[in-house]
């Protein structure tokens, strides 16, 4: 027999969901009134900082996303943030070699065809690796004989169909992914091709380009390496970021290699934020609406990420990091879940790639801003803030950020410490860092932060007559 719930808990209850909604929103209305009114008192060297902080604070998420919520260790979580940096800069300002399009072309039908292969069948290993070079046989002999488009789709899908059947992994399966690498083949050559003789796509097209593409790369990349666990998964994207940082030094035809980089980027534009600054009184330059349009993005991070947690995903995130057998047993499928994760997370880390690579007074990237470096300072932000904190991000970035110019203050001072010049000194002081918040707040200053005015608040309430002691 059903007992039915008795009005007073009904009426607890809403009140209970009512604090909660009020205590959630009420971070966003003080984001949004500070958002706005900054650029009144803050100088251009304030706002380029706060610039680099409201980016640092979408990698942090990102990071935080699958660090902190999904438990999965990532050492190589720059490689995507310069996958949406280059990605961006390259459709908008570097001519892509004629002679490379075939090659490039054929590599993103592949990948496409191979992430339809995996989807389908979970394939893995050998038998993935097996269909990517059937794929890339047929692409290379159809553009050999240069066929016609028609015949070259048609071909694909009949050859990845006898190889899916021959595998027994389902004919129409591997029809479905030869299609699509065929399709996505001639596609992106016809594109590339086309933005070669424009001279250039838009930044914002750029962006959406580099979302594409480093989701992809991650949905290949987390359906192979999310397999495995601790150490072994750190060091698999450890080794996937070295790799991307060695392809952006040597790729000089494409990626302008680390001598020049990539340089005269345009600015990503959104004149409609400047109408933010002038109701406030604020004169909109070209930094003030690049710090209107970054912070934009990120209160859309802060406000995605808040809302992810809050759902039945988070609580799957929360369950695979918590225990992945356990959660498995109450029929969580966290393969899915640690997938998707990886790839929202390399989608946010890749939107701000772009925003890094499009700044106002900037227009300039290199491979030695992707490197394993970032991607520590990255990790130190999450365990800074607060692991499994959105908010934390937001914190983290900005004290990192404050430490990283007071070290760049002591670098152009020259000071000395008992005849040790203080260059060259962030790895000593992240590290530092990182040691004692792990020592005094191991869940980070937000946490930290909370707990201690917490307590303080309960002394306070014992120490007044009448209190509970």
């Amino acid at each position: 027999m059903s007992v039915a719930a008795s009005p007073d808990s009904r009426n607890v209850s809403r009140k209970a969901v009512r604090r909660l909604d009020a205590a959630t929103a009420a971070p966003f209305v003080i984001f949004l009134i500070v958002y706005a009114l900054v650029p009144r008192f803050a100088a251009d060297k304030e706002l380029t900082m706060l610039i680099y902080i409201g980016i640092n604070t979408m990698l942090a998420i990102s990071l935080n996303l699958l660090m902190g919520y999904a438990g999965q260790v990532s050492l190589g979580h720059a490689a995507f943030f310069g996958l949406g940096a280059y990605t961006s800069a390259i459709l908008t300002v570097r001519p892509i070699p004629a002679e490379v399009i075939p090659g490039l072309g054929t590599g993103l039908g592949v990948a496409a065809g191979c992430a339809v292969f995996t989807s389908l069948t979970r394939a893995s290993g050998a038998r993935l690796a097996s269909a990517a070079a059937a794929m890339v046989a047929l692409a290379w002999g159809s553009q050999a004989v240069h066929l016609h488009p028609a015949a070259v789709l048609l071909i694909s899908a009949a050859g990845m169909a006898a190889f899916a059947a021959a595998a027994r992994s389902g004919a129409l399966m591997g029809g479905a992914s030869g299609l699509t690498a065929a399709v996505v083949t001639l596609l992106c050559q016809h594109l590339l091709a086309g933005v070669l003789q424009r001279g250039g796509a838009s930044p914002w097209s750029g962006m959406v380009a580099g979302v594409g593409f480093s989701g992809l790369v991650a949905y290949l990349l987390g359906g192979q390496v999310l397999r495995l666990k601790g150490h072994y998964l750190a060091m698999a994207t450890l080794g996937f970021g070295v790799i991307v940082e060695i392809v952006f030094r040597q790729w000089t035809a494409v990626t302008g290699g680390s001598s020049d980089g990539i340089f005269g980027i345009p600015v990503m534009r959104a004149e409609w934020l400047g109408g933010i600054g002038r109701m406030t009184g604020v004169e909109v330059s070209p930094r003030v609406e690049y710090y209107y349009l970054v912070w934009a993005f990120v209160f859309v991070c802060l406000m995605l990420g808040v809302n992810i947690v809050r759902s039945r995903v988070g609580r799957a995130f929360r369950a695979v990091h918590g225990s992945e057998v356990a959660a498995e047993s109450l029929g969580v499928d966290t393969s899915r879940y640690k997938v998707q994760v990886f790839v929202l997370s390399a989608g946010i880390a890749s939107v701000a790639g772009s925003l890094y690579a499009h700044q106002a007074g900037v227009g300039y990237i290199h491979p030695s801003e992707f490197g394993f470096g970032v991607s520590a300072q990255l990790v130190v932000m999450v365990v800074v803030g607060g692991m499994a904190s959105i908010w934390g991000a937001l914190l983290g970035a900005t004290t990192l950020q404050l430490i990283k110019t007071w070290l760049l203050g002591l670098e152009k001072t020259q000071h000395t410490l008992f005849g040790l010049t203080l260059t060259g000194l962030e790895p000593i002081v992240f590290g530092a860092v990182l040691i004692g918040v792990m020592i005094v707040m191991p869940q980070g200053l937000v946490r930290g932060v909370s707990d201690a005015a917490a307590a303080a608040l309960r002394g306070t309430r014992r120490g007044r007559p009448g209190g509970s002691g």
